[in-house]
Parts: C-alpha cells; structure tokens; sequence
C-alpha cells in the first residue's frame, strides 16, 4: 500500500495532502489534551515503542500489480491504543522515514497517510467501537470484547484502504481500474488475517500486562 513518486495525478495527490494535513492539525491539538495529564510524560516512550513496532509490521511488502505493495498496516492497532487522531500522526512520522529509503514516495506521503492513517487508523478505530458496543450485550470480558473487535475491525479497515488505494491509482490513469482494484484487494484481504490477529493479540496482551495503557476506553464504551 506504499504508493511511489508518480503513480497518482496531481490534482489526487494535493487533495489527499490537504485532507491529511488537515487531520494531523487538528490531531494536533486532540493529543495535546492528553499530554496535559500528569503522568503524561510515561506516554512519550510508550509512543516511540509503538511507532517501532508498527514500522517492523509494515517492513516486509509484497508486491501488487499496478506499481505498489502490500503489507501489514496498524493503524487501527495505534488508534485502539493512543485514539484515533493519533494514528494519522504516528503512521505519517513511520512514513516519512520508510519514504527516506525508497518505501514509498515523499510526493505521495499525503495519499500513504491518508490510506493507513485515516482510513486505517481513523475509520478503523470506529468500526472497532460499533463492535464493541454490539460485544458489550454478551458476556465476555472486557479484554476479549476489545481484543475481538479489533481483530474484526483492523480486517476490514485494511481491505477498505486497500479498495480506496486502488480506486487512487486508477484515477492517475497508469493502471485500469479493473486491474488496480482487484489486485489490491485481493492480496489484502489474505493479509488482513494476518493484521487481525497479531493486532488483537497485542492489545490482549497489553490488558494482561499494563491495561491502563490503552486510553481509549471512554471512547469505545466498553464495559
């Protein structure tokens, strides 16, 4: 889902650079309330040890027809995490430096953001609270309701940025829709299993280990 330099037209890519920036602004100002807590200070290194962990799930990419890749995302994983508005923030910076050694092009880090940040992060996060809330009428534990829905809803977030990355490339004109489209979808929907389950593991694991470091709760109304 790395799009290069030049695949997408102009008009694309300024617009999906306007709507990103756009978010991170006001993401911006979201996270700065959360800063503001006294013990925020403990979220700055728990921050750059998810950044590295989603950096290594997007390492390895397979490659699609149509001039781009496929690979893990986990920008529902950091919005369950750290809140929706967090995940364009942090999947923006890991882009930046996967762009600086040729993953992915700088002129195309709007349209990368937008499909693994917003889509992914953002769009991802509230389908992960609609099953939350539908989890909340059964019995289960509050771990396994979140950890649940967030495999349900990182699945289904993959393959929707990955049906919007190629209704991206097809607007540029270089690949057919009937080409860009289908393939990404395809692969990313065998790699969505995979984002599901590792994405649902680590926050069971975080429930287990330290729950208080997931701050959404409020947000996704579990109980």
């Amino acid at each position: 889902m790395h799009l290069p330099d030049g695949l997408l037209d102009p008009v694309t890519t300024i617009v999906l650079w306007v709507i990103t920036v756009t978010v991170m602004i006001l993401g911006y100002f979201r996270m700065g309330k959360m800063f503001e807590k006294e013990d925020s200070e403990k979220l700055i290194p728990y921050i750059g040890v998810l950044a590295a962990i989603i950096f290594a799930f997007q390492f390895v990419n397979y490659p699609v027809p149509g001039g781009t890749s496929g690979h893990l995302v986990g920008g529902t994983l950091v919005a369950v995490i750290l809140g929706p508005w967090a995940s364009v923030i942090v999947l923006f910076l890991i882009l930046v430096i996967q762009s600086l050694f040729a993953d992915g092009g700088i002129t195309a880090l709007g349209a990368n953001a937008f499909n693994m940040g917003i889509i992914g992060g953002i769009v991802g996060f509230y389908l992960v609270t609609l099953l939350v809330r539908a989890l909340n009428k059964t019995s289960l534990k509050k771990e396994l309701k979140v950890s649940i829905a967030t495999a349900i809803g990182s699945y289904i977030a993959i393959v929707l940025a990955s049906f919007i990355c190629g209704i991206e490339i097809a607007i540029g004109g270089k690949v057919p829709i009937a080409i860009a489209v289908p393939a990404m979808v395809f692969w990313h929907l065998l790699i969505g299993i995979g984002e599901g389950i590792i994405s649902a593991l680590i926050i069971f694991y975080i429930y287990k280990a330290k729950p208080d470091l997931i701050t959404t709760e409020s947000i996704l109304g579990v109980n």
